[in-house]
């Protein structure tokens, strides 16, 4: 319960379950907080230093892979995506992949719309 900020064992106690829940919903925005100011930091020290030839082979010119934090923790689609109760994500887990093979689900779709 440290992590809701409680440490009195009769406030715990006396704790309805709306307040528990309430509480973990705002300890999910103190998470992504302190994720978001914790890569912040890294670049500001240029701890994410990977970088990429982006010259020739005669002349090489190395940039930054990342930008800003953003490039890997998006904080106003994360922000959104805890708003509609999702979870956190990584910028990279944000593509979404279209499949192949469309007509397999577009099957699988007339399948269930034919049954109700």
């Amino acid at each position: 319960m440290s992590d809701l900020k409680m440490t009195n064992l009769k406030e715990i106690n006396e704790m309805t379950l709306t307040e528990f829940n309430y509480r973990m919903y705002a300890l999910r925005f103190d998470v992504l907080k302190e994720e978001y100011e914790r890569y912040k930091l890294a670049f500001a020290i240029r701890d994410a230093a990977a970088t990429k030839n982006e010259g020739t082979e005669k002349e090489p010119k190395e940039v930054y892979r990342f930008k800003s934090p953003n490039d890997i923790l998006d904080y106003e689609v994360n922000y959104n995506r805890l708003l509609d109760g999702k979870k956190i994500v990584f910028t990279d887990e944000l593509e979404e992949v279209e499949p192949e093979n469309n007509d397999f689900f577009k099957a699988i779709a007339e399948i269930n719309n034919s049954i109700r």
